[in-house]
């Protein structure tokens, strides 16, 4: 996650307003769930020879401007990469090992989860420092409606910021960080104890009904996620190798893919079933009347003409909504999904066949459309994000931005549910149409034909105990051989001899 994130950094060009040592821990914080809360540095405030009111009340003391705000958004990757790592670290050693006792297991649940929060708990310590703001940042923040007042307050209006509000600090919330990251470590954990396949796990939970029935439903679907999740750091590899050629800000795009490639892929997605995600960038408007209205008066609508909102899903980049490529989209992953569930779904025996009343492709139909309605709710509350950075005068907001992009689910979950389903009975149909046919041409469904062997001998039955054996019997004599015709003119003897 550090190094992913250390390259990512590094693509943006951020290290120009941070050092890279304090945005890594803050971008690892955010990935586990996390929150940055803005405040000003240390040291802030309006200058001494500031000009307009501020300089006139004494280089600002109390009454100086203030930057304040917060940070939350999660880097889909990082999260990625930290549930891949975990996953692995944690069931791999379990391939190829005795059966481990639940004891055992649970020991080594608690063991990772300390580990994880004692790491987090370093993170968000580290996660402090000060940061410069962008240039296009403190442009959009200098307009509006707020701008004569910062004008008369900063020493400077429209044409951006007071050089005191340039710099914003920057701090992660500690407790947050831990509780969530461990809560999820916890979930991972727990959803990889039903998903794992070929790993050692105790017997009460190997052979549990809930692990057989689930598993191979939940291991094609970790499965197809994990290979679309993959194909974001290539695309980030492809975008960055154009940099050297020339393109411009290739390098940027490349950072932006690698940190918030899935946040694309989760957008497409639910999308396409349903959800309604609006980007929208506004500037703040100053809080109250009285003096600070009167002063921060800039015309009816003064700041509305900064603020922007984007319908997602309607957007048409090739000339086809963007809700429509991600139905399409879901469909062929979900599809894929069902195939590999079918195929990773044991042979079912007569007395099972007996207590279920669906057959195997409506079972892994309906399994799969209530995970992918769970994930039609949660991702959505993952891909979303917001900044919000505030200018305050006198405990007041006077000027501001707001970027957010926000999603409504609706009844996006019972959407997915019907594609999923449909998706992936469409798949495990496709699978036993294939096995069908490859038993038709082998001759026994599902396996190999067998080669042909001689029949072995039935063995004579044993005498009783106390029987006497039976004889042995002589074999029966050869018959004699015949004796060959004379020629002609010639007679035989008795003995077989040709005589004259």
């Amino acid at each position: 996650m550090a190094a992913t994130a250390w390259a990512g950094l590094a693509l943006l060009g951020a290290g120009a307003l941070a050092p890279l040592s304090r945005l890594v821990p803050a971008l690892v914080s955010l990935a586990v769930g996390g929150s940055l809360t803005l405040e000003p540095p240390a040291g802030a405030g309006a200058p001494a020879d500031a000009q307009g009111l501020a300089g006139l009340l004494g280089g600002g003391g109390g009454l100086g401007l203030a930057t304040s705000g917060e940070v939350a958004a999660t880097p889909l990757t990082l999260s990625f990469l930290g549930t891949a790592v975990l996953a692995v670290g944690f069931f791999r050693p379990l391939r190829g090992r005795a059966r481990p006792t639940p004891a055992m297991l649970w020991a080594r649940c608690a063991g990772a989860l300390a580990v994880t929060g004692a790491a987090l708990a370093v993170c968000a310590h580290l996660a402090r420092g000060t940061a410069r703001l962008p240039g296009s940042l403190r442009d959009r923040m200098g307009g509006g409606a707020g701008a004569d007042l910062l004008a008369r307050f900063g020493g400077r209006g429209g044409d951006g910021l007071a050089p005191g509000l340039s710099s914003v600090g920057f701090s992660a919330d500690a407790a947050a960080t831990v509780l969530l990251g461990v809560l999820g470590a916890a979930a991972v954990l727990a959803v990889g104890c039903l998903a794992a396949r070929r790993t050692a796990l105790p017997r009460p939970l190997a052979l549990s009904r809930l692990r057989r029935r689930w598993n191979p439903v939940l291991s094609a679907l970790a499965g197809t996620a994990a290979a679309v999740c993959c194909a974001v750091p290539a695309a980030a590899l492809l975008a960055g190798a154009l940099a050297p050629t020339g393109r411009e800000r290739a390098a940027e795009a490349a950072g932006a893919v690698l940190l918030a490639g899935p946040q694309v892929i989760a957008v497409l997605l639910t999308a396409g079933t349903g959800t309604s995600w609006e980007a929208r960038v506004q500037r703040l408007q100053p809080e109250g009347g009285g003096l600070l209205g009167l002063l921060a008066a800039g015309g009816p609508g003064g700041g509305a003409g900064g603020d922007r909102v984007v319908d997602l899903g309607h957007l048409a980049p090739a000339g086809i909504p963007l809700w429509v490529i991600g139905l399409l989209l879901a469909l062929l992953l979900l599809s894929a999904a069902g195939y590999l569930a079918a195929a990773r779904t044991p042979a079912r025996t007569a007395r099972e066949d007996a207590d279920l009343l669906l057959g195997p492709h409506t079972d892994i139909a309906l399994r799969t459309g209530a995970v992918a309605g769970a994930a039609a709710l949660v991702l959505p509350l993952l891909a979303r994000g917001g900044l919000r950075i505030g200018v305050e005068f006198m405990g007041r907001e006077v000027g501001g931005l707001r970027a957010a992009l926000d999603a409504s689910p609706g009844p996006s979950a019972l959407t997915a549910f019907a594609v999923a389903a449909l998706a992936s009975y469409g798949g495990s149909r496709l699978h036993g149409h294939r096995a069908g046919r490859r038993g038709r041409r082998t001759g026994r469904p599902g396996t190999a034909p067998e080669p042909a062997t001689a029949p072995e001998p039935v063995p004579a039955p044993e005498p009783a105990p106390g029987t006497p054996p039976a004889p042995a019997t002589a074999p029966p004599p050869a018959p004699a051989p015949t004796p060959a015709p004379a020629p002609p003119g010639l007679r035989s003897d008795e003995d077989g001899r040709v005589v004259s």
